[in-house]
């Protein structure tokens, strides 16, 4: 079933808001300066934070994939009561739990960077003579693993991310230990 993308960012609008919030979070932690930021819009792009470009490999890779790393923290954190209820309980029986699954569904779909913050890797690390070969091995996979799941998204690959990060792992630790 496809889905038109906008219905999607709609549904799932809170991820958005906190992937422009990751970027907008790490340019200011590079010292870039920010011009404009959409939390979130009814159109493509569904959000976005326009900031100074920087030639430092390092602050490029973080505002690019900032939004990675706070998404996936802070959806499973958020969505921790309603995977542990599920575990326990099988069903959900509290009503805030269904309010913060949601939450941390939509935060954790909105995990990965755009192809736009791909590209601009791509530009300002793989093709910039002047960058080391460290970089380069280092952000090579990442921009593949973004452009995969830009791809991926067509075939729910976010969502799979999402459930896999929010419910599974909370459930195979718990397996564990």
């Amino acid at each position: 079933m496809i889905v038109p993308g906008f219905l999607i960012s709609a549904l799932t609008f809170p991820g958005v808001i906190i992937h422009e919030l990751a970027h907008q979070i790490f340019c200011i932690l590079c010292g870039l300066p920010v011009y404009e930021v959409k939390y979130f819009q009814l159109k493509n792009p569904s959000g976005y934070v326009v900031h100074q470009a920087s030639d430092q490999p390092g602050k490029i890779f973080l505002t690019s994939t900032g939004p990675f790393l706070v998404n996936t923290v802070l959806g499973m954190l958020i969505l921790l009561p309603a995977s542990i209820e599920l575990l326990t309980f099988k069903e959900y029986s509290n009503p805030l739990n269904l309010l913060l699954g949601w939450l941390g569904i939509s935060i954790l779909m909105h995990a990965f960077p755009s192809t736009g913050d791909a590209k601009v890797m791509v530009n300002r690390i793989l093709k910039n003579p002047e960058v080391s070969m460290l970089w380069r091995i280092l952000s090579a996979p990442v921009i593949g693993l973004i452009y995969i799941f830009s791809i991926g998204s067509v075939f729910w690959l976010d969502l799979a991310y999402a459930l896999s990060a929010g419910m599974l792992i909370p459930y195979l630790l718990a397996r564990i230990f």
